[in-house]
């Protein structure tokens, strides 16, 4: 969890479906031990576009694709979304401040 959390910018942003944005680090630590307690993901990430704004910001849109496993339920489903990283340089290293995401699955 520790590696996965300093990927982030101290004041780091995950806003989920359905879920009100986590904000720095402790909300991002409760964000991801839900996510880990409810979901596993085999997914592959496809990096669709980066763009460096500048020497501090850059931006990223991704796509992600695999399978979804509900642990609770045992079940299994398809996995699609897309996602927007916004990164800033903090420390000299590029991080993620912002990490946005929705599904691509058709609504039903």
């Amino acid at each position: 969890m520790e590696d996965l959390l300093n990927i982030y910018t101290s004041d780091g942003v995950i806003m989920a479906p359905g879920f009100k944005p986590a904000v720095g680090f402790e909300a991002l630590k409760s964000s991801y031990e839900r996510i880990f307690s409810t979901i596993k993901l085999e997914i592959d990430f496809t990096i669709d576009e980066i763009v460096v704004m500048n020497d501090e910001w850059a931006f990223a849109r991704t796509t992600a694709e695999g399978t979804k496993h509900w642990l609770k339920k045992g079940t299994q489903e398809f996995h699609h979304n897309q996602e927007i990283f916004i990164c800033r340089k903090e420390g000299g290293k590029w991080k993620i401040a912002r990490y946005i995401f929705s599904s691509m699955k058709p609504l039903q």
